[in-house]
Protein backbone atom coordinates (compact mmCIF):
# COMPACT_ATOMS: atom_id res chain seq x y z
CA UNK A 1 0.00 0.00 0.00
CA UNK A 2 1.17 3.64 -0.47
CA UNK A 3 1.26 6.98 1.26
CA UNK A 4 -2.23 8.51 1.51
CA UNK A 5 -1.93 11.56 2.95
CA UNK A 6 0.39 13.37 5.05
CA UNK A 7 0.06 13.71 8.49
CA UNK A 8 2.59 15.75 9.62
CA UNK A 9 2.68 19.39 9.08
CA UNK A 10 5.37 22.21 9.46
CA UNK A 11 9.21 22.30 8.77
CA UNK A 12 10.02 19.16 10.21
CA UNK A 13 10.42 16.46 7.86
CA UNK A 14 9.17 13.08 9.64
CA UNK A 15 7.89 9.91 8.10
CA UNK A 16 5.73 7.64 10.21
CA UNK A 17 5.03 4.07 8.44
CA UNK A 18 2.71 1.55 9.52
CA UNK A 19 3.61 -2.42 8.71
CA UNK A 20 1.64 -5.65 9.46
CA UNK A 21 3.61 -8.86 9.41
CA UNK A 22 2.20 -12.30 9.14
CA UNK A 23 4.77 -13.66 11.39
CA UNK A 24 7.81 -12.86 13.68
CA UNK A 25 10.26 -13.96 11.32
CA UNK A 26 8.78 -11.12 8.41
CA UNK A 27 8.80 -8.61 11.36
CA UNK A 28 12.43 -9.24 12.16
CA UNK A 29 13.61 -9.30 8.57
CA UNK A 30 11.76 -6.21 7.76
CA UNK A 31 12.40 -4.33 10.88
CA UNK A 32 16.44 -5.51 10.64
CA UNK A 33 16.30 -4.17 7.06
CA UNK A 34 14.76 -0.82 8.12
CA UNK A 35 17.47 -0.53 10.72
CA UNK A 36 19.98 -1.64 8.56
CA UNK A 37 19.69 1.36 6.58
CA UNK A 38 19.23 3.92 9.20
CA UNK A 39 22.57 2.84 10.39
CA UNK A 40 24.37 3.06 7.39
CA UNK A 41 22.36 6.67 6.44
CA UNK A 42 24.25 7.35 9.86
CA UNK A 43 21.16 7.76 11.80
CA UNK A 44 20.84 6.90 14.97
CA UNK A 45 18.15 4.67 16.44
CA UNK A 46 15.78 3.67 19.13
CA UNK A 47 13.79 0.42 19.30
CA UNK A 48 10.92 -0.40 21.57
CA UNK A 49 10.14 -3.81 21.48
CA UNK A 50 9.70 -7.02 22.92
CA UNK A 51 12.30 -8.92 23.72
CA UNK A 52 11.62 -11.78 22.14
CA UNK A 53 11.33 -9.76 18.83
CA UNK A 54 14.66 -7.87 19.16
CA UNK A 55 16.48 -11.14 20.04
CA UNK A 56 15.59 -12.15 16.40
CA UNK A 57 15.87 -8.67 15.06
CA UNK A 58 19.43 -8.30 16.38
CA UNK A 59 20.87 -11.72 14.85
CA UNK A 60 19.62 -10.68 11.62
CA UNK A 61 21.03 -6.80 12.10
CA UNK A 62 24.44 -8.86 12.61
CA UNK A 63 24.13 -11.28 9.18
CA UNK A 64 23.64 -7.78 7.56
CA UNK A 65 26.84 -6.59 8.59
CA UNK A 66 25.54 -4.58 10.87
CA UNK A 67 28.08 -4.56 14.48
CA UNK A 68 25.11 -4.08 16.63
CA UNK A 69 26.44 -4.56 20.00
CA UNK A 70 28.86 -1.73 19.72
CA UNK A 71 26.20 0.43 17.98
CA UNK A 72 24.20 -0.21 21.86
CA UNK A 73 26.97 0.50 23.67
CA UNK A 74 28.16 3.73 21.71
CA UNK A 75 24.35 5.00 22.50
CA UNK A 76 24.09 4.87 18.44
CA UNK A 77 21.24 2.53 18.89
CA UNK A 78 19.08 2.78 21.75
CA UNK A 79 16.89 -0.46 22.85
CA UNK A 80 13.97 -0.29 25.25
CA UNK A 81 11.93 -3.17 26.23
CA UNK A 82 8.60 -2.75 25.23
CA UNK A 83 6.99 -4.16 27.94
CA UNK A 84 8.51 -2.53 30.87
CA UNK A 85 8.03 1.30 28.63
CA UNK A 86 4.48 0.80 28.04
CA UNK A 87 3.96 0.32 31.75
CA UNK A 88 5.86 2.81 32.41
CA UNK A 89 3.40 5.00 30.11
CA UNK A 90 0.55 4.10 31.88
CA UNK A 91 -1.46 6.34 34.29
CA UNK A 92 -4.77 4.19 35.66
CA UNK A 93 -4.45 2.00 32.31
CA UNK A 94 -4.41 5.13 30.14
CA UNK A 95 -1.33 6.01 28.12
CA UNK A 96 -0.47 9.72 29.53
CA UNK A 97 1.00 12.09 27.36
CA UNK A 98 3.55 13.58 29.89
CA UNK A 99 5.01 10.44 30.59
CA UNK A 100 5.16 9.61 27.21
CA UNK A 101 7.13 13.30 26.28
CA UNK A 102 9.67 12.19 29.27
CA UNK A 103 10.30 8.41 28.54
CA UNK A 104 10.02 8.53 24.82
CA UNK A 105 10.20 12.03 23.62
CA UNK A 106 13.25 13.09 25.42
CA UNK A 107 15.30 9.86 24.12
CA UNK A 108 14.11 10.62 20.61
CA UNK A 109 15.27 14.41 21.10
CA UNK A 110 18.46 13.28 22.43
CA UNK A 111 19.36 11.41 19.83
CA UNK A 112 18.13 13.98 17.47
CA UNK A 113 21.19 16.69 18.82
CA UNK A 114 23.46 15.81 16.06
CA UNK A 115 21.36 17.96 13.34
CA UNK A 116 20.21 14.64 11.68
CA UNK A 117 17.27 12.28 11.30
CA UNK A 118 16.27 9.59 13.95
CA UNK A 119 15.36 6.04 12.90
CA UNK A 120 12.47 4.31 15.21
CA UNK A 121 11.18 1.21 15.25
CA UNK A 122 7.92 0.58 18.03
CA UNK A 123 5.60 -1.88 18.96
CA UNK A 124 4.01 -1.03 22.26
CA UNK A 125 0.76 -0.28 19.78
CA UNK A 126 0.96 -3.59 18.66
CA UNK A 127 0.98 -4.46 22.59
CA UNK A 128 -2.09 -2.41 23.24
CA UNK A 129 -4.05 -4.30 19.55
CA UNK A 130 -3.34 -7.34 21.21
CA UNK A 131 -5.31 -6.67 24.54
CA UNK A 132 -8.24 -4.91 22.39
CA UNK A 133 -7.45 -1.87 23.59
CA UNK A 134 -7.27 -0.19 20.18
CA UNK A 135 -7.98 3.12 21.75
CA UNK A 136 -5.28 3.71 23.42
CA UNK A 137 -2.98 2.21 20.03
CA UNK A 138 -4.78 5.35 18.28
CA UNK A 139 -3.98 7.30 21.17
CA UNK A 140 0.14 6.93 21.36
CA UNK A 141 0.07 6.73 17.46
CA UNK A 142 -1.13 10.48 17.40
CA UNK A 143 1.58 11.00 20.41
CA UNK A 144 4.02 10.05 18.15
CA UNK A 145 3.40 12.08 15.52
CA UNK A 146 2.82 15.05 17.83
CA UNK A 147 6.49 14.33 18.85
CA UNK A 148 7.30 14.40 14.69
CA UNK A 149 6.36 17.65 14.43
CA UNK A 150 9.12 19.00 16.43
CA UNK A 151 11.52 16.10 16.19
CA UNK A 152 12.56 14.72 12.60
CA UNK A 153 12.17 11.04 12.77
CA UNK A 154 11.19 8.14 10.33
CA UNK A 155 9.19 5.75 12.46
CA UNK A 156 8.01 2.14 11.60
CA UNK A 157 4.77 1.28 13.68
CA UNK A 158 4.71 -2.75 13.49
CA UNK A 159 1.43 -4.73 14.24
CA UNK A 160 0.61 -8.37 13.68
CA UNK A 161 -1.85 -8.81 11.29
CA UNK A 162 -3.80 -11.49 13.13
CA UNK A 163 -4.91 -8.62 15.55
CA UNK A 164 -7.25 -7.51 13.04
CA UNK A 165 -9.30 -10.75 11.26
CA UNK A 166 -12.19 -9.56 13.15
CA UNK A 167 -14.50 -7.03 10.76
CA UNK A 168 -15.20 -4.78 14.29
CA UNK A 169 -11.58 -4.03 14.28
CA UNK A 170 -11.62 -2.96 10.49
CA UNK A 171 -12.20 1.17 11.51
CA UNK A 172 -10.00 1.51 14.15
CA UNK A 173 -7.54 -0.84 11.71
CA UNK A 174 -8.75 2.34 8.99
CA UNK A 175 -7.82 5.33 11.78
CA UNK A 176 -4.24 3.48 12.52
CA UNK A 177 -3.25 3.45 8.99
CA UNK A 178 -4.62 7.02 8.60
CA UNK A 179 -2.56 8.15 11.20
CA UNK A 180 0.69 7.10 9.26
CA UNK A 181 2.35 8.42 6.15
CA UNK A 182 2.75 5.72 4.81
CA UNK A 183 1.32 1.88 5.22
CA UNK A 184 2.66 -1.16 4.15
CA UNK A 185 2.93 -4.72 3.86
CA UNK A 186 5.20 -7.45 2.82
CA UNK A 187 4.53 -9.71 -0.18
CA UNK A 188 5.44 -13.19 1.89
CA UNK A 189 2.90 -12.10 4.36
CA UNK A 190 -0.26 -12.80 2.73
CA UNK A 191 -2.73 -12.40 6.14
CA UNK A 192 -1.59 -8.84 5.91
CA UNK A 193 -2.38 -7.92 2.43
CA UNK A 194 -6.28 -10.07 2.91
CA UNK A 195 -6.77 -7.83 5.80
CA UNK A 196 -5.90 -4.44 4.72
CA UNK A 197 -7.86 -5.05 1.17
CA UNK A 198 -10.97 -6.30 3.26
CA UNK A 199 -10.47 -3.19 5.21
CA UNK A 200 -10.48 -1.53 2.10
CA UNK A 201 -13.13 -2.62 0.80
CA UNK A 202 -14.73 -2.39 3.20
CA UNK A 203 -18.49 -0.19 3.01
CA UNK A 204 -18.36 3.19 3.60
CA UNK A 205 -14.38 2.73 3.96
CA UNK A 206 -11.99 5.60 1.85
CA UNK A 207 -9.03 5.96 3.56
CA UNK A 208 -7.06 3.22 2.15
CA UNK A 209 -5.61 3.23 -1.36
CA UNK A 210 -3.34 0.67 -3.25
Amino acid sequence: MSVRERVFRGAIASEHIVQFFDSDESRAECVAQFLADGYRLGEPAIVVAKPANWALVFEQLKSFGIPVQDAINDGTIVVKDAHDTLRRLSRNGLTDASAFEEIVGETVAGLAKGGGRVRAYGEMVDMLAQRGDLAEAIKLEHLWNQLGERVPFMLLCGYAAAHFVASATHRALREICGAHTGVHRHAQDPLATWLLNSAHNAPGASSLTH
